[in-house]
């Protein structure tokens, strides 16, 4: 049915409520729309973008933050390496110059003194000069210059001109060398504080005339450690000053060790002193008690001092023809001197970050005290678990956030290990020849030094860097013939008596092939399918070992082993590489595609 048109005139208000309903209308329908359809008009839009233009809204821009400008890097002027290089060939020229001089008879022997100490006095004051100026790298290149000037005069005072003894030049070079510390605290150089130490380090060498002058050398090493340690109180500084601290403390150290192996007698108790003097004079430049900035690497410096006096000590009680177990007595007052430290060295440090080290090193020296009271042989696995300690502390410095120190105790740590890998192999050698019933199998210090220095070396693999392939390749040599030989040495000693002869059983040969198989195989299932470095490196060391273990096979064994022994290390080997082979395939096929 057709609605009727309205008859007459349309009233506007009925227009008006008749429009109200219509909108009313078009918004219901379009409530009742389902999302699928709100999709489908919304496609058709985008499809026809010339009919109707989407709107794009810019997205909210956010203001950047200006980057910080990268830290410049040092680099040393070249004006630095030409005033170097320039010294160098300087000081040669002045050499052969006045060699010539000499050769010809233009010069005399009271000149050639009088222009050597005005040249180094003249190059020596221009570089005081300059060190006050902006050019401080170009200053200490012209004090080594004009410090190495002078030493040379001196020494031809001495040895070649006869003018006065010895003595008298090494004061002289000595109180040229606190000069140079001194101007090293004016202009708070640590630049020119090497220079300075490197010239007081090396006048007892020039001014040697053999003998035995020990004690008088360790007394001027000391007298020169405590004056130049004043430097750094001077400046207010010397925390950052790594290159002076560690040639103050490896020089003195270098010098002391012919001093404590070739010292008489007679001299042995006063240079013990002057070694407990010298530990304290190490301490101090290591910590830097009193300063206002805070060291750094101070428990490293330590623990070398710490480490080399006691070792000198030793030398130096043998000299004294001591009893050897009463040695422990010293060590175990070294371990609490460094459980003492802890507390001050907290107040030191602001936090704990010496801590590690020193119980470390405590524990070492108390450790080291107990082989040392019973069996002196006991001495190579007690540092193998020095070594071991020192690497679970760097491991635990590091997640503490002191990678500085860990990355420090890491490399003493791998130090310590190679001591006791090099003790295990020549000290391996006796025992390795089977021929000594008293050793127990496992139960032997040889094997205790493989094992604790091959823990050692897989904790220092996890972590990256080339310590961590060293350690790898250090940990592969020691724990796979440590283990291997002992194994041996069981079966030798279960199977032949002590008294049929030197090496080892042929039983026992074999044994040593199986356990480097079965020890490849296993590596060699370990980094199958592994893209990491470290899977790569377990399967090449795994193609090493049964590769080892083959050519044994065939070169060594079967030249000296009868039909069933054989059979049993053809068996073993092949039997061992066919299960790697089928646990690998399982372990390739259970992995998802």
């Amino acid at each position: 049915m057709e609605p009727q048109a309205p008859q007459g005139p349309v009233d506007p208000q009925d227009l008006t409520a008749r429009v109200a309903r219509l909108e009313a209308q078009v918004a219901w329908l379009l409530q009742q729309q389902t999302p699928a359809q709100v999709s489908a008009q919304v496609s058709a839009q985008a499809a026809a973008p010339a009919q109707i233009p989407a709107r794009v809204q810019p997205p909210t821009a956010t203001p950047a933050r200006p980057k910080a400008p990268p830290a410049p890097l040092k680099q040393i002027s070249p004006v630095v390496w030409i005033a170097g290089i320039g010294a160098s060939i300087f000081l040669l020229g002045a050499l052969f110059f006045f060699r010539w001089a000499i050769q010809q008879g233009w010069v005399g022997a009271e000149l050639r003194f009088i222009l050597g100490l005005l040249v180094g006095g003249g190059i020596s004051a221009f570089a005081a000069k300059t060190l006050q100026g902006r050019s401080r790298a170009l200053g200490v290149a012209l004090l080594l210059a004009g410090l190495g000037t002078l030493q040379f005069a001196f020494r031809a005072g001495t040895m070649e001109y006869h003018f006065y003894a010895a003595p008298i030049g090494l004061a002289a070079t000595a109180l040229v060398t606190l000069l140079a510390g001194a101007l090293a605290a004016r202009v708070r150089s640590g630049g020119a504080l090497v220079v300075a130490l490197v010239s007081g380090l090396a006048a007892p060498l020039v001014f040697s005339q053999g003998g035995h002058h020990e004690v008088a050398l360790a007394t001027y090493l000391a007298v020169l450690m405590a004056a130049t340690l004043a430097v750094p109180y001077l400046a207010r500084t010397g925390g950052a000053w790594h290159g002076a601290r560690w040639v103050a403390l490896a020089g003195t150290w270098l010098l002391l060790l012919p001093a404590c192996t070739d010292v008489l007698k007679a001299d042995a108790t006063p240079l013990a002193a002057l070694l407990l003097l010298h530990l304290i004079l190490a301490g101090l430049w290591a910590w830097l008690p009193g300063t206002e900035e805070t060291p750094g690497t101070p428990t490293v410096l330590w623990l070398v001092a710490s480490i080399l006096a006691t070792t000198y000590a030793w030398m130096i009680w043998k000299r004294l023809d001591l009893s050897p177990e009463a040695f422990a007595l010293p060590v175990i007052a070294v371990a609490a001197l460094n459980l003492g430290l802890v507390q001050p060295l907290r107040r030191r440090m602001a936090g704990r970050r010496a801590d590690w080290g020193l119980l470390a090193l405590a524990a070492g020296h108390l450790a080291l005290a107990v082989p040392v009271a019973l069996a002196w042989a006991w001495v190579g696995p007690l540092w193998g678990a020095f070594a071991l300690g020192l690497a679970w502390v760097s491991l635990k410095a590091e997640d503490s956030h002191f990678a500085e120190e860990a990355s420090a105790l890491r490399w003493l740590a791998a130090a310590l290990a190679l001591l006791t890998t090099l003790r295990w192999a020549f000290h391996g050698f006796d025992s390795f020849s089977f021929n000594d019933a008293s050793l127990t199998p496992f139960l032997n210090a040889s094997f205790a030094e493989g094992a604790l220095a091959s823990v050692a070396w897989w904790l220092l693999t996890r972590r990256s860097g080339p310590l961590s392939l060293l350690s790898f390749l250090a940990l592969e040599l020691t724990a796979n013939l440590s283990l291997a030989f002992e194994a041996a040495r069981l079966v030798h000693h279960l199977q032949t008596p002590a008294h049929l002869g030197y090496g080892p059983s042929r039983a026992a040969s074999i044994t040593l092939t199986l356990v480097w198989a079965l020890s490849g195989a296993c590596q060699w299932m370990l980094g199958l399918g592994g893209r990491d470095a470290a899977r790569r490196a377990l399967m090449i060391a795994g193609y090493v070992w049964m590769g080892a273990a083959s050519f044994k096979l065939i070169a060594l064994d079967l030249d000296h082993a009868d039909t069933p022994l054989r059979a049993l290390a053809f068996l073993g080997v092949g039997g061992i590489g066919m299960a790697a082979a089928i646990l690998a395939n399982r372990k390739k096929a259970g992995e998802p595609s």
